[in-house]
């Protein structure tokens, strides 16, 4: 009998780690076969170790280095999945290979992409918004000869609508509320698995070492402009109520050099720029605070730290952006105004 055919479409270290971990954990069985293709652009995955043999057990990972976008669906519509898994709604090659592959009878999955899985738009002019970026994504399939031969939809502010989806995957749907009209299976992630976290930091040529017992993380994300001011006001006072204890700030892929030279002159500060996933640092710490404002990062749990969001101190500012945005805390992370709320474990 021939094995059925997984194929995962995955865009950042997030996504990455993410599919892995499914293909390992769910799927590394005899009747399946696992594809995951990493598929870069110039500004994500830049740290991937294209020269190390990407394959585990039944799972093989293949990179696409700035292909265009019309040979990127040939080759994955080529593969004739069973299952085609891809991890972002708001792209617009995915959504042309889910309606497609839909078509021909593929169960088709949605992995999460960030904490907007839970997030609650109130975005004050929706079918604007809707309009403007159905017309954009469709003139991009249009541009590079990608016809679905209907006008596909996009709606940035409600995870999961397309109506070809036939399942949900999620870190904990114990708090998801799913608020399309589509019916979808609502599924739970499997928890990380050490041989899938190896794999990952073979992938990324994984090999700095870096503190990983009662320090504090800070896993940054890119602020636009009106938060800066904020951001490095909250991480001076850290330093002020922890003066004894080291600082380590994650960078994200994205961080802008100006907001990195800011960074290093905070004293009692150290930087890591690894381009391995900082999801796998996370996972390695013990006994640490860790916060962010509002990081994907930190959906992922490790019950041995202590997990804070400082986004009020951001939704005080009344920032347009925000304005539109309400974020559900999930369970293990709690929302603080100060670093005074900080403690760490059994501390």
């Amino acid at each position: 009998m021939e094995a059925k055919k997984n194929v995962f479409v995955v865009l950042t270290e997030y996504q990455f780690l993410q599919a892995l971990n499914m293909a390992v954990v769910l799927y590394n069985k005899p009747e399946y076969n696992n594809l995951i293709y990493v598929v870069r652009d110039g500004s994500r995955l830049k740290g991937f170790c294209v020269t190390n043999e990407l394959k585990i057990n039944n799972t093989e990972v293949i990179v696409l280095d700035h292909w265009a976008p019309k040979k990127i669906v040939n080759r994955i519509l080529d593969e004739n999945p069973n299952h085609f898994f891809f991890f972002q709604a708001i792209n617009a090659i995915n959504i042309f290979l889910g309606h497609t592959l839909a078509k021909r009878g593929v169960e088709i999955s949605l992995g999460p992409d960030g904490y907007g899985t839970y997030s609650k738009f109130k975005k004050k002019n929706w079918l604007l918004s809707f309009l403007r970026d159905t017309f954009k994504q469709n003139k991009f399939l249009i541009k590079n000869k990608l016809l679905a031969n209907t006008i596909l939809p996009f709606d940035y502010y409600s995870f999961g609508n397309h109506k070809f989806i036939n399942n949900l995957w999620i870190t904990h749907p114990e708090q998801y509320e799913h608020r399309s009209k589509n019916k979808v299976n609502i599924c739970k992630l499997p928890e990380f698995n050490q041989e899938s976290i190896d794999f990952i930091k073979k992938c990324f040529d994984f090999k700095e070492q870096y503190p990983t017992e009662h320090v504090i993380y800070y896993f940054n994300q890119p602020f636009w402009s009106s938060l800066i001011d904020k951001e490095f006001v909250f991480l001076e006072d850290v330093v002020k109520q922890f003066p004894d204890k080291k600082i380590i700030i994650k960078l994200h892929p994205l961080t802008a050099s100006e907001v990195v030279k800011k960074y290093i002159k905070i004293p009692n500060v150290d930087l890591i720029e690894s381009t391995v996933p900082a999801e796998v640092i996370l996972l390695n710490l013990k006994k640490c605070i860790v916060f962010s404002g509002w990081s994907t990062v930190l959906i992922t749990e490790n019950k041995n730290c202590n997990y804070y969001f400082n986004y009020p101190i951001y939704k005080s500012l009344d920032d347009k952006i925000l304005s539109q945005i309400e974020i559900v805390a999930l369970n293990h992370i709690k929302f603080i105004h100060s670093p005074k709320e900080m403690k760490f474990p059994n501390g």
